[in-house]
């Protein structure tokens, strides 16, 4: 295979994707559609799993559901048409009309897993190493193989970037978003009457919490049916990180702690927390939480999304802070456009440049975009 991407052809590329969860399937079904050999490989043996419940259901994400024909977006979506903020006791302070669209992660992902084809989606292959000169990837197995370009969408724990970038490294903010998931059928009245058709908000000192109706587990939109998914930004002020983030197994996690696998004073000091300072509905809302669980908010910003033959795509490139609510969109967003640039130029080399440059420029904007956010306009930083 010719290393002179100048000169190589942009149609009908050869593509090894490293991660099949949502980036990876995002790239595999625009690649697959505009007549590229595509494989996935994902490292889990079955099917993948959110810890993340809820996400906004942006635009982009819609179009692609929409133009790729894999689902109706209105059948896995849910809307509110008013944000609204509390005060302490649970008045309204403020309320708008405002149209948002939610879903939820695994009502995405079944989807799109649904949408590419089983036989070049294989599980159980975790990918060691990439060659970012001639495509080869590695194998824990052993195996390896070269194609003419390598995606690696491996999340932002992401292997390939450690291997092509590794002084990029996760900056920790001094907060962390506490996270859970509750059945329409396990909440009260009260509560239901408060989230419905509403994007609802409560800001304290150094904290902010959220909530909004996302799809049942099994993607039902029905009423009844329905999640209550909320987060709540909270400070780690008086308290170790450490210590949040060692789980029941006695593990120290860096980046998040399973449903079910907070250590129980852990878990009972933040539920006092919120008996003790947030409205009484999200206070019944979080207490209502069968097994609530806790990710740590980070930036991580590489210097470029593409060495050679593999590129970085979705979050394994740019994490930005959830308040940009423009992670799942990012992911859906460098898909569509790697396939766009292959298709605008005539050599991989042009195409991947192209990318390169216009995606890394998006990233860096929407990383800085989330720091302020959540230090400033939201107050959460120190």
């Amino acid at each position: 295979m010719s290393q002179d991407l100048a000169n190589e052809p942009a149609d009908s590329v050869s593509v090894t994707i490293s991660g099949g969860s949502m980036g990876g399937l995002f790239t595999g079904i625009a690649l697959d559609s505009a007549g590229h050999d595509v494989t996935i490989a994902e490292q889990s043996t079955g099917t993948l799993r959110s810890r993340g419940g809820g996400i906004v259901a942006q635009q982009s994400i819609r179009q692609f559901l929409s133009r790729h024909d894999i689902v109706d977006p209105t059948n896995i979506t849910t809307r509110a048409s008013e944000r609204r903020f509390l005060t302490a006791n649970g008045d309204v302070r403020t309320s708008k009309a405002d149209s948002m669209v939610f879903t939820s992660w695994d009502a995405v992902y079944r989807q799109l897993r649904a949408a590419f084809p089983d036989d070049r989606y294989h599980t159980g292959r975790t990918v060691t190493g990439i060659r970012a000169t001639d495509g080869t990837v590695r194998f824990a197995d052993g195996e390896q193989t070269t194609t003419e370009l390598v995606v690696a969408a491996d999340g932002g724990q992401s292997t390939a970037r450690e291997q092509l970038f590794p002084d990029t490294e996760a900056t920790f903010a001094d907060y962390v978003a506490w996270r859970g998931v509750v059945p329409e059928a396990d909440l009260s009245d009260t509560v239901i009457d408060a989230f419905d058709g509403r994007f609802t908000f409560y800001q304290g000192e150094r904290m902010l919490i959220l909530a909004y109706f996302i799809p049942g587990g099994d993607g039902s939109t029905a009423p009844g049916d329905r999640r209550l998914n909320w987060v709540w930004y909270d400070t780690l002020s008086g308290r170790e990180r450490e210590t949040v983030f060692t789980d029941t197994t006695g593990t120290n996690h860096q980046f998040s702690v399973s449903p079910g696998q907070l250590q129980d004073p852990v878990e009972t000091r933040q539920r006092e927390r919120a008996t003790e300072i947030l409205p009484p509905v999200f206070a019944d809302l979080v207490a209502t939480t069968a097994t609530p669980f806790v990710q740590a908010i980070y930036d991580l910003q590489s210097p470029q999304m593409t060495v050679g033959r593999a590129c970085l795509l979705g979050d394994a490139a740019f994490v930005a802070r959830p308040h940009t609510a423009a992670g799942t969109a990012k992911a859906a967003s460098d898909a569509v456009e790697l396939k766009a640039a292959l298709g605008r130029h005539s050599s991989l080399g042009g195409a991947l440049a192209s990318w390169d440059e216009a995606r890394t420029d998006y990233g860096e904007r929407l990383v800085a975009q989330g720091k302020r956010m959540g230090d400033e306009r939201l107050s959460l930083g120190s």
